[in-house]
This record gives structure tokens, C-alpha cells and sequence, in this order.
């Protein structure tokens, strides 16, 4: 199987995609999902009277994936320049009868392509759900775990003020929360098959389409579609959104990482299993690829979203022109986001966080980052504008003097008319500022444990027993 040359490659596929979801996108599974659509449409035939049951049954028992001549199907689908008039001539050969001549009977090529393309959508969507699962579980846990635990809010790479690392996180949980729950709405909508001919009226089937087609979808555990969708790409392009949007996050999650990974900073550290190295050239290094290709990963499948979008600019009932691009597009999203995934899941699980070195780099803070809540303190005695003109006078003063910004928070005569040095310590102690932190990080595992988590795992959860 070649698909691109990272997807493709020996060496480097398992850096963008994981295992699971190339064997969806596989060239054995698209002939086995072909099978079954053509095992379906004889079916949906044969209970409405269109083909012999006798014809039915020999296509079921014969047409499987393990009689399929991969080579001569190459061959002569490339002879025919169309793959489905290759396959239905290259399975005749295993009917001793005429059943064969009852195979893509009453279909049209792109209602076994598209409900074939469904069938592979479906796949790679449960695994998909898995990685979220798994995901959301690591998040969950990770979210209770430092759910105290104080560190620094960052606006425009400064400590803007004191939050926890279990909210932090916890924003990325409740945004996956949210795109999972629009993942699982898509599913009837998405997730439908189609026989309805090569221009929509399923003239092929006669007055009884409805039953036929709702026949050949519920054969195939697919949803019947409300009407005729071969030239309405928006399916797949909604569900291809969603997955970008959850790519985002992710990658907005990697950003965050990238930065705590920092020497400088610290707070963050990529797992490294046995043997595992990080440079050729600093032997001791552990460098943060996994966290990097997150951050890449959510990049490249962001530019595949155009080719979405050029989907659904069909020309008439027909036109592969645009179609190819979802072949090439989808299938690809679904690899890069099953490898995303996974490499976020194996950096939570398995990396480091320092609540020690988050201490320590609160630290450092001059003051700047209780400026906001000593504004809003002074501001009860002296109006908020007032307050905030006095700070900004002392942040130019601190920088004129070079000292540090709190030194003049304790000394300003303006403060100390309402504000005692104890007040001061109160109002700079990082711990009396997270209770809302500490509030709607529970707000957060509620909804997510209410809309994902089992009953055994919120039993668990309320037991006390995640850590």
C-alpha cells in the first residue's frame, strides 16, 4: 500500500498515522467494502422481486474479498480505465451459472463508490471515537490530578495571573467535550448509503426506490438517505470540518507544551521510553518531538480542508473532477488525526509536568501579575481608572529605577493610604486566586463525565480512585 510518500512509507508512516487507520484506507478493504456494496444492492434486488434469490445467494457466498484476484483486477481495471467495470468483469469468472450476470445489477458506479467510501468513513470514525475516548479519559484523569495545582496564566507569553494546571487543561477537555458530542450528531447524517443511479431518479430501480434503497443501506448498517446526495458533498465536508476543528486543539494543546518544554521554562517534559534518543549530536537531550509533530500534524491536516470545500462544487448529476479530491483529502485527514491523536494521548500519559518548576517561575513574577486584582482593590476606595493610571505610573517607575515592580507596590504612599503590607501579601499570594479555577475545572469534569464517561467509570470517579 502507497498512500503519499510519509503515509506510505516504511519508515516514516507510523510518524503521521497509526496502523489501525491505514488498514481502513487500505487497498484490501476498499475491495472488501466494494464486495459487500455489491453484496447489498443483489440483496435489496432479490427482496423486492428485481433478481432471482437463487442469484442472491451465490453473489453472497461468492463474492468475498478472499476470491478477489487482486492482480487481475488491477489489470483490468486499468484495461477498462474505470475500476468497477474491471471488478464486475473479473468476478464473473466464480459463478458457474448466471448469478454473475446479477452482480451491479440496478447500481450505478458511484453508488457502489460512494456507499463503499461510507463504509470506510464508518470504520475509521469508531476509531476515531477510540483515540478521543482514550483522550478525553487522560485528560479527565490529568485534570483532577493537578486540579490544585498553581501556575501562571500566559497572555502574550507574560504571566498574566495565577490559575492551575488542572484548568488548563481542562479548557482543552470541555472543547474536545464539545466537538465529540458534534462528532456523534453527524453519524445518521453521514454515515447513509446510495442507490439512487447516475442522475439522482433512480429511474434503474422504478416506483418502489424507496424500499430498495432503504433495503441496501439497513443491509449494510447505513443510514437511508432523505434524498439523492452524490452531488450534496456537504456530508462529508461538515464531518471533515469537525475533525480539522479537533485537530486545532490539539495543536493549540502542543503549542501550550512546546512552550512548558522550554529550558527555560520547564514545567513540561516529553516522555522518553528505553532506548529512545533525541539527537545524534546532544546525546543527552530530550527534545519534544512527539509535542512537535502535534503541532504539525494540526497544520497539514488544516490544509487538506480546502480540498473539502472544492468538493461540493459538482458540475451536473456527474463529475469525478471534484470527487478525486475527497479521495485523496478525507482519507488522508483521518490518518493524520488517528496519528495526532495518538501522539497526544502517549505525551499525556507518559510526559512530565514540574508543579515544583511552576512554584519556582511564579517566583520570578515582579508583581505585574496581581496588578489586575490590586487595581480592581484599589479601585473600591479610589475608581477603577484612577488605580489604573497610579500602576501604570509605578510599572514606568520600576523600569526607570530597575527594581523590581512589587518593591513600589509596598513603598507607593498612594496604596498605603488603603492597602496594608499585610493586605499586600494577602492580595499577592498565589493560592487566593484560583478558587474559580479550582470551580470550573469541576464544571468541566461534570459536563465531560455526564455526556462520555461510563457508569462504571463515573462509579470509579466517585469513589475516589482516579488519580
Amino acid at each position: 500500500m502507497t498512500i503519499g510518500e510519509m503515509l506510505g512509507s516504511l519508515f516514516n508512516q507510523n510518524g503521521y498515522s497509526t496502523a489501525r487507520m491505514r488498514q481502513i484506507w487500505s487497498d484490501e478493504n476498499r475491495v472488501k467494502v466494494i464486495c459487500q456494496a455489491e453484496v447489498a444492492v443483489a440483496y435489496a434486488m432479490a427482496k423486492n422481486g428485481r433478481i432471482p434469490k437463487k442469484a442472491y445467494d451465490e453473489i453472497s457466498a461468492k463474492l468475498v474479498f478472499d476470491n478477489i484476484d487482486l492482480r487481475q483486477l488491477k489489470i483490468e481495471s486499468a484495461r477498462a480505465g474505470h475500476f468497477l467495470a474491471g471488478f464486475v468483469k473479473v468476478v464473473q469468472p466464480l459463478f458457474d451459472d448466471e448469478s454473475g450476470q446479477y452482480v451491479h445489477f440496478g447500481a450505478a458506479s458511484e453508488d457502489i463508490e460512494d456507499t463503499a467510501f461510507v463504509l470506510q468513513l464508518k470504520q475509521s470514525d469508531a476509531v476515531l471515537k477510540d483515540y478521543l475516548r482514550q483522550l478525553g479519559d487522560v485528560l479527565y484523569q490529568l485534570c483532577e490530578k493537578y486540579k490544585t495545582t498553581i501556575t501562571a496564566a500566559v497572555a502574550h507569553k507574560t504571566f498574566a495571573a495565577p490559575t492551575t494546571l488542572g484548568f488548563k487543561l481542562g479548557i482543552v477537555l470541555n472543547e474536545l467535550d464539545h466537538l465529540m458530542t458534534k462528532l456523534d450528531s453527524l453519524g445518521p447524517f453521514t454515515f447513509a448509503g446510495s442507490l439512487a443511479g447516475a442522475d439522482g431518479t433512480s429511474s434503474m430501480l422504478g416506483s418502489d426506490y424507496r424500499e430498495i434503497e432503504h433495503d441496501f443501506c439497513e443491509h449494510l448498517g447505513l443510514a437511508t438517505p432523505e434524498m439523492y446526495w452524490h452531488t450534496q458533498r456537504e456530508r462529508f465536508t461538515e464531518y471533515s470540518h469537525v475533525e480539522t476543528m479537533i485537530a486545532q486543539v490539539i495543536g493549540r494543546l502542543g503549542k501550550n507544551l512546546l512552550y512548558m518544554s522550554e529550558t527555560i521554562v520547564g514545567e513540561s517534559q516529553e516522555g522518553y521510553a528505553p532506548g529512545r534518543q533525541g539527537s545524534t549530536v546532544v546525546p543527552t537531550v530530550r527534545n519534544p518531538y512527539m509535542v512537535e509533530a502535534v503541532v504539525n500534524l494540526a497544520t497539514v491536516i488544516r490544509n487538506e480542508m480546502g480540498l473539502m470545500y472544492d468538493t461540493m462544487g459538482v458540475d451536473g448529476e456527474k463529475d469525478t473532477t471534484v470527487w478525486r479530491d475527497l479521495y485523496v483529502a478525507l482519507p488522508e485527514m483521518t490518518m493524520y488525526l488517528s496519528g495526532q491523536l495518538n501522539y497526544a494521548i502517549n505525551i499525556l500519559k507518559f510526559g512530565k509536568f514540574s508543579p515544583q518548576r511552576m512554584l519556582k517561575n511564579l517566583a520570578a513574577d515582579d508583581g505585574t501579575m496581581y496588578s489586575g486584582a490590586l487595581m480592581m482593590k484599589l479601585a473600591k476606595s479610589m475608581g477603577r481608572e484612577n488605580a489604573h493610571d497610579l500602576l501604570v505610573a509605578l510599572r514606568a517607575k520600576a523600569d526607570d529605577l530597575e527594581i523590581p515592580l512589587k518593591q513600589l507596590f509596598y513603598s507607593d504612599s498612594t496604596i498605603s493610604k488603603y492597602l496594608t503590607h499585610a493586605d499586600l501579601d494577602s492580595l499577592m499570594t498565589p493560592s487566593g486566586h484560583v478558587g474559580n479555577a479550582i470551580a470550573k475545572t469541576d464544571t468541566i469534569l461534570e459536563l465531560y463525565s455526564k455526556r462520555h464517561l461510563t457508569n462504571d467509570q463515573r462509579k470509579e470517579d466517585s469513589y475516589g480512585t482516579k488519580n
